[in-house]
């Protein structure tokens, strides 16, 4: 924790130097380090590399490029490779993975790179165990389409990073990926996670989150977080492990839209001193009360989900309200776009008003937010 602690005073500073940038073709995997002169390894920042590339080519980005600060790998192909690499002691890497230790300099008295932001390859499907590791410069990433896992500690003590935003094909988040990111505030999760990892976002900034439907249970991937406000678990939850959200103590607002109480351990909401509401499908409060754990520490704060949240309301007699599993709008502007957009920020659907009623089939227990001219309606959906 203390070597945590020193690396983030020091990330206060930055290195001054010029910007150099270097496009290249690496034809055969290892090779980038003999391809490049040694003048260019000691002025180089910007680097964008397509081709062929392998574990020892990150390595040689990373310990031989002593100013890299920009990276763009989009057309790279990762190659396996069975030797020695990384600083770590695997010794085996497989394809189309984001090496163990990519950047992160174990045993360095430099560990820290001055990696500001990096591109991953189009063809990438998992970034590997502490791949960024400690890169404290790195302010954002995203995290493509085709990338399924996110590996242990991949971007730990990322002090620097402010916005991760992924595709939506990660199924996999592991333990501690992004733990010690105090600056994390703008997360946006794939549509497809299924499961979060052990203090996977602990100690980051992010104060509002709502899971995506796909994921069914939460581990303790959120405990001692002391930014998170409010957070909504979708319909498809069932269960939530010991301390998932223990000691998160600005939390005040949870949003459940599972009609069933999901099952959850002695300790999952231990230690939770501001929550003052748990809203819950209106059909199901009394379910919630006498549910185990739920009950037990949110009695008098679990209170059904209001059919719909107004602000920014400018003009009286537009009316938007949920009916029969559909959204419906009535008494808007010939003309007016309304858009709506799904609670984790996606864009569901766009439609222009004719001035007569609009009805638009929607998902049942799930929230959407709704975009008019004049105001912006969080609604939720039930029958």
């Amino acid at each position: 924790m203390r070597t945590i602690i020193l690396l983030l005073i020091l990330t206060l500073s930055r290195f001054g130097y010029s910007q150099v940038s270097k496009i290249i073709n690496v034809e055969t995997a290892g090779s980038l380090s003999t391809i490049l002169t040694e003048d260019e390894k000691s002025t180089i920042t910007d680097l964008t590399v397509s081709g062929t590339i392998d574990a020892r080519d990150i390595k040689c980005i990373r310990d031989q490029i002593a100013h890299i600060t920009n990276v763009d790998l989009t057309n790279a192909n990762i190659a396996a490779y069975e030797g020695t690499a990384t600083s770590t002691s695997t010794t085996s890497f497989p394809a189309n993975e984001m090496p163990i230790s990519s950047f992160y300099r174990s045993g360095s008295s430099t560990s820290t790179t001055p990696l500001a932001s990096i591109i991953l390859p189009n063809s990438l499907t998992s970034i590997g165990d502490r791949a960024f590791y400690l890169c404290t410069y790195l302010k954002s990433i995203y995290i493509g389409n085709s990338i399924t896992n996110i590996g242990n500690e991949a971007f730990l003590g990322c002090f620097g990073l402010t916005t991760v935003t992924m595709g939506n094909s990660v199924t996999t988040i592991q333990k501690n990926a992004f733990h010690y990111c105090y600056a994390l505030s703008n997360l946006t999760l794939s549509e497809s996670i299924t499961f979060l990892g052990e203090d996977a976002f602990s100690s980051c900034k992010i104060e509002k989150l709502t899971f995506p439907q796909s994921l069914t249970a939460i581990s303790n991937a959120f405990r001692g977080n002391d930014f998170l406000i409010e957070v909504t678990l979708p319909a498809s939850i069932t269960y939530i492990s010991d301390c998932a959200f223990c000691r998160c103590n600005a939390l005040k607002t949870i949003n459940c839209l599972n009609p069933t109480p999901p099952i959850c351990e002695t300790y999952s909401f231990n230690s939770l001193p501001n929550v003052t509401t748990v809203y819950v499908p209106a059909s199901s409060v009394s379910a919630y009360k006498n549910a185990p754990i739920w009950g037990d520490y949110f009695y008098s704060q679990i209170k059904a989900i209001p059919t719909t949240e107004i602000s920014e309301l400018k003009i009286d007699g537009e009316k938007i309200y949920s009916l029969n599993s559909s959204i419906v709008i009535e008494k808007t502007h010939k003309g007016e776009v309304i858009r709506i957009f799904t609670v984790t920020g996606q864009l569901f659907k766009i439609v222009e008003s004719s001035g007569d009623k609009i009805i638009i089939p929607a998902l049942k227990d799930n929230i959407y937010i709704l975009k008019t001219a004049t105001k912006t309606i969080k609604i939720f959906i039930q029958e």
